[in-house]
């Protein structure tokens, strides 16, 4: 079911590009991990900023990317001394700055259509 919704979410933005003469392509970066409370989105694209969004779209944190290792993320929240692991289907947490992390969300890369 979600796989049909990403396809017409991406058909649909590639028309509208069209439409427009714009060309759209799909982007490649991992820049948006959604979950069932909120999401992370790397902001702006291509930079090491990112925000996490609660489910009402507002800006819950802040975090700066330490690691980028394919679809692996390390962002760090140095209010809180807070590190965030990103991968394909989790996101987990560590506090204490040594290797072990706890789950927090069930989540997924999602992607991106750019018409530039």
């Amino acid at each position: 079911m979600w796989m049909k919704a990403l396809v017409t979410v991406v058909a649909a933005a590639l028309l509208l590009g069209v439409a427009e003469g714009k060309t759209c392509k799909m982007r490649t970066k991992n820049e948006i991990w959604k979950h069932s409370k909120g999401k992370f989105v790397n902001n702006p694209p291509d930079s090491k900023k990112w925000q996490e969004y609660d489910e009402n779209g507002n800006v819950a944190a802040n975090f700066v990317e330490k690691l980028r290792q394919g679809n692996q993320l390390v962002l760090h929240d140095t209010s809180r001394n807070l590190n965030i692991l990103l991968q394909d289907d989790i996101c987990a947490t560590n506090a204490d700055g040594g290797t072990q992390y706890s789950q927090l969300y069930h989540g997924e890369w999602s992607k991106v259509v750019d018409c530039t």
